[in-house]
């Protein structure tokens, strides 16, 4: 018992002691903890709380109310290590007497630190600069999620010290290890282009950190693309040969190189051969026989071009033969003498001969000798029979000794001289004196005919000029210089319009032109009316130079300008009046338009003037284009763009398009004219309005963007689209040239093309004329969507009426041009425009007019008209229209009722109706049917520019909206992240794809910075409220969260 007793007491004395100490590890546990909140933490809980302090706030929270250290240096964004290149991290700061790094969660020992002290010479304060190196080994030790960071600490004071204030850098920086894989994504592949054509060989390069360049290797020897400029290396890495050459034929190897090694793939081949070409064939040779049947050949070789690098040879043969027929010659012959002719008085006789047997044929020889033998018949004993003569005193004559000696020479002399020497006979004389005079009656009676009809003119213009002033003396003899004595009343003046608009009746296929109007020295000008809205027209730059002009300048006018005042004959009929002056040079024929509004107050003219030379002098344009079809601003580097709703034509100026600090003038115009639509084949038709920007020859540094509407229907394809364009002077007629067909681009071709549902876009570096053609595609039906509108006079009917329907291309341009027209003649619309689709294949448009309303017949029977199928396809006119004449065959009809049919001659799917339901005594509904019948009718000029702009009445500048929707240093950021080629293929190119702007890829991997011009498509296309939003989702699909964070980043200050 006692033993147990024993044991248990000692056990009672253990359990007593194990509870003191418990009890003393509380009470110093709880001190601890009491330490902790009243003077800080001790290292390690000090770290923690530092290290939760960093994670919130990313520097100690005293640091800026106490005044801690500032960094003068921090770790760089990124760190490459390779096994044999450490990296140095260097921190640097002031106020600070120690500075720690902590990298992958855990502090860096201070033994590996590297510290130097420093003394700011300006500010004469310490600086701390401390630096640690980082190995591969250190890196791939580290097993941890989210990569090897490292930050940087400064503290006031040892770090250990309980009071001190510790900063951390703002910037961390990661460690990766360095690596370039060895195979190539997309190696290249040999192959074989022609001479001058495009060869292109991919390349893809490996893997690896930092990205690789890639550079090319010719024939072992590394390719400078910067002093060839045939070779281009795009940003992905593909080699560009703009146009092969002979000396481009080689090996070809890829290379990618970054701080870890070099690498290559397999080498290639590039041939560049040239196909045979035949040389001119060679003069044929000489018939093998002289004379006969024979052969004669001619030669050409192969070697215009000569084949090489495995070029196909020249087809067909290298010699021609064939056979030929040498007529044999035939030499000449004599014939026989003739008999010896009598001996005449000069005692000479004469024996002739020919050459004719036979004949000399097919270049034979003539007969050699002469053909004429002449001999004295009476050896030399003759007398001259012009001498005197001596009578013997038989009564023979005896000729004297010096007349025989003369007779001698005469023979001798006529002997050798043959018969040529004989002299012209008396006869000869005789008709050459009848021929000259007939020939001075011949002159005489055409003097007498001309003085003739001189006085008859003369008597005619002496009876004109005594009629004229008969009549002159007349009219002034009547009341107030009426010459018809009287004026005519209200009525008859309506009358006579509505007869005039009613009989004016044009063809089908000619454009509209202006009915009978009346003259300005017509009596009845004097005599003021109230006009309908309709009748008077915008003027023209050719009815502007025709107005009255320097009556109402006054002085400092230079010779030659003419100005015109806005006066109200002159005012347009849109909603707003036409505020412009219009200057005239009539040396060149151009035109020069100042809005008003742009310099000095309106009632100012010469200031005006002044302002139009001062700040418009580059807008000249030819004087058919209207007034309100121009459209110009002032443009600085930052861009903006022209605009004119009414022809649905935008113009963008890209940012960075003008070179900082300059500013340029910049205009657009649509050309309505009919001598500015290009020549058409029979294939070809007109797409789009004719568009002039200017001025031509300005140099860009960028392309700009031109939108136009365009009628070809792209459901069901079946185009083949090309681009015209013209860099004629403007003042002569412009001289069309192909541009760009739509796929048939090339690395060469200057101008980028986006075709839509319903705009085409133009790229391009050159202000000049443009336009959209477009012809079907072989075994294909093109469709193209065309306008019919429907007018008549506004005046009630009187007799006769008639209605005009026009079928132009469904743009609003064309539109626009009808109701110019229609405003001159004073019409009024009868049914909203409406739209048909016209296809080809040689069928025409048939209109027929029915359902009639009482009191209405058709004038002859003429309910059925046809437009030939050329006309509308391929034609060279504007407002293309037909008309049908109505009767009245009950009187005071204020109503007319019908429908137009209008469909295509053996396709009755293309089929439309105009129905007809108008009240003359009610006004017309509206005074511009193009704005209630399409859509986009918005502000014109952005510009970032403060200077002046011009517009016509109906344009509206808006300066309240950004011509760009990124500002600058977004998209400098997305150029920056997605111009940078990436394996995954999510750069630009993917961009490309996603914003359908990758039509021809090319055109964008030539430029500096492929993100810059497909963001500037972007602008032009999209100007939806919702764009940038779009492009940010988009930018997510693509996988490139990094470049959609930079929208979103500054979201809140400028979406």
């Amino acid at each position: 018992m006692c033993a147990l007793r024993k044991v248990c007491m000692k056990k009672e004395r253990t359990l007593g002691i194990m509870m003191e100490i418990h009890r003393f590890r509380f009470v110093t546990l709880t001190f601890v903890m009491l330490y902790c909140a009243i003077f800080g933490v001790t290292q390690g809980v000090s770290a923690e709380i530092k290290e939760e302090k960093e994670g919130d706030f990313g520097f100690d929270g005293r640091a800026g109310l106490l005044g801690g250290p500032e960094f003068l240096q921090e770790p760089e964004e990124i760190y490459y290590v390779t096994r044999t290149k450490p990296v140095t991290i260097t921190c640097k700061a002031t106020g600070a007497v120690q500075i720690s790094f902590k990298c992958a969660k855990s502090w860096i020992k201070e033994r590996y630190y590297t510290s130097l002290m420093s003394v700011d010479p300006l500010t004469q304060k310490e600086i701390v600069e401390t630096s640690f190196t980082v190995t591969k080994d250190d890196v791939d030790d580290y097993y941890g999620s989210g990569g090897y960071w490292c930050d940087c600490y400064a503290s006031d004071q040892p770090i250990e010290n309980p009071g001190a204030i510790i900063v951390q850098s703002k910037k961390r920086g990661l460690v990766e290890i360095a690596y370039l894989k060895k195979a190539f994504s997309d190696p290249p592949h040999g192959t074989r282009v022609e001479l001058k054509g495009q060869a292109l060989l991919r390349c893809l390069p490996p893997d690896g950190k930092p990205l690789p360049e890639v550079f090319w290797l010719k024939n072992g020897n590394e390719i400078d693309a910067q002093s060839d400029i045939n070779f281009i290396i795009a940003s992905e890495g593909n080699l560009i040969i703009n146009q092969a050459r002979l000396s481009d034929a080689g090996n070809y190897t890829c290379g990618a190189r970054n701080m870890v090694r070099h690498v290559h793939s397999r080498t290639v081949q590039l041939v560049v051969y040239v196909n045979g070409g035949w040389s001119t064939w060679s003069q044929w040779t000489a018939c093998s026989a002289s004379c006969g049947r024979g052969i004669q050949k001619r030669q050409r070789s192969c070697s215009n071009p000569a084949p090489k690098g495995g070029g196909n040879g020249c087809p067909g043969e290298s010699v021609q033969r064939e056979s030929c027929t040498s007529i044999c010659p035939v030499d000449g012959l004599w014939s026989h003498w003739s008999s010896w002719s009598t001996c005449n008085t000069d005692c000479i006789h004469h024996r002739r001969r020919a050459c004719d047997k036979p004949s000399p044929a097919n270049g034979g020889v003539y007969c050699h000798g002469n053909d004429l033998d002449t001999q004295n018949c009476t050896n030399g004993m003759c007398r001259d029979a012009h001498g005197p003569i001596i009578l013997n005193d038989n009564n023979k004559a005896v000729p004297t000794a010096t007349n025989v000696a003369d007779d001698i020479d005469s023979s001798v002399t006529k002997d050798t001289s043959g018969p040529s020497d004989v002299e012209p006979t008396g006869q000869d004389e005789t008709e050459e004196a009848e021929s000259n005079e007939n020939i001075t009656i011949y002159i005489a009676l055409c003097v007498a005919i001309a003085v003739f009809i001189i006085v008859i003119v003369v008597i005619i213009i002496i009876v004109r000029r005594r009629n004229n002033q008969q009549n002159r003396s007349d009219r002034d003899h009547l009341p107030n210089g009426d010459i018809h004595g009287h004026l005519h009343t209200h009525d008859e003046k309506k009358m006579k319009n509505e007869t005039l608009l009613s009989a004016y009746q044009p063809d089908l296929t000619q454009v509209t032109v202006p009915p009978p109007s009346t003259p300005l020295d017509h009596p009845n000008n004097n005599h003021m009316q109230r006009v309908n809205s309709y009748d008077k027209m915008p003027p023209t730059y050719a009815e502007i130079k025709e107005n009255r002009l320097s009556a109402q300048l006054g002085n400092g006018v230079p010779n030659g300008v003419k100005i015109i005042d806005p006066t109200p004959n002159n005012m347009l009929t849109h909603n707003s009046s036409m505020d412009q002056l219009a200057r005239k040079n009539d040396k060149n024929n151009m035109v020069i338009v100042n809005p008003v509004n742009s310099g000095s107050p309106r009632g100012s003219e010469n200031e005006n003037v002044r302002d139009s030379r001062g700040s418009l002098n580059s807008v000249e344009l030819p004087s058919h284009i209207d007034t309100d079809a121009v459209t110009w601003s002032t443009f600085d580097h930052r861009g903006g763009r022209l605009s004119l709703p009414e022809s649905g034509v935008t113009l963008l100026i890209p940012e960075g398009a003008i070179c900082r600090g300059k500013t340029e003038e910049i205009y657009m115009a649509v050309c309505r004219d009919d001598k500015d639509r290009p020549k058409l084949s029979e294939k070809q038709t007109i797409l789009s309005p004719i568009v002039l920007c200017g001025p031509t020859g300005m140099m860009l540094k960028k392309p700009v963007v031109l939108s136009v509407q365009h009628c070809a229907s792209m459901r069901q394809g079946g185009w083949k689209l090309s681009v015209c364009s013209s860099s004629t002077p403007l003042e002569e007629p412009p001289q069309w040239q192909l541009a760009v067909t739509l796929g048939q681009e090339t690395i060469n071709t200057q101008i980028y093309t986006q075709i839509d549902a319903t705009h085409c876009h133009l790229m391009t570096e050159f202000l000049q004329r443009y336009a959209l053609i477009g012809e079907p595609v072989a075994q294909g039906r093109a469709v193209k969507i065309l306008r019919l509108a429907a007018f008549a006079p506004s005046l009630p009917p009187s007799m006769d009426f008639s209605i005009r329907v026009y079928v132009v291309e469904d743009t609003p341009d064309a539109l626009e041009g009808v109701m110019q027209v229609e405003r001159r003649l004073g019409g009024r619309l009868l049914d909203k425009p409406k739209q048909i689709p016209f296809q080809d294949g040689g069928h025409n448009l048939c209109l027929t007019i029915e359902d009639l309303g009482n009191g209405w017949r058709s004038k002859l029977a003429a309910n059925y008209q046809e437009i030939p199928f050329r006309h509308i396809w391929s034609g060279n006119q504007n407002n293309l229209h037909c008309s049908f004449s109505l009767e009245m065959v009950e009187r005071v009809q204020d109503v007319i009722r019908c429908k137009i049919q209008v469909y295509q001659k053996a396709i009755l799917s293309n089929r439309q109706v105009l129905k007809i339901n108008t009240n003359f005594k009610e006004p017309p509904t509206c005074s511009s049917p193009v704005a209630n019948t399409l859509k986009g009718r918005s502000s014109t000029v952005t510009s970032a520019t403060n200077s002046s702009s011009g517009v016509s009445s109906v344009v509206n500048v808006d300066t309240s909206t950004a011509a760009s929707r990124l500002p600058s240093h977004i998209r400098h950021q997305l150029c920056v992240l997605l111009d940078t080629p990436c394996a995954r293929g999510n750069d630009w190119r993917m961009l490309a794809q996603a914003l359908t702007v990758d039509r021809y890829i090319n055109y964008f991997a030539t430029k500096t910075s492929p993100t810059e011009h497909i963001l500037d498509l972007w602008e032009a296309i999209h100007r939806e409220d919702t764009a940038v939003t779009d492009l940010m989702n988009i930018l997510r699909v693509m996988g490139r969260l990094d470049a959609a964070a930079v929208l979103e980043k500054d979201i809140g200050s400028w979406l």
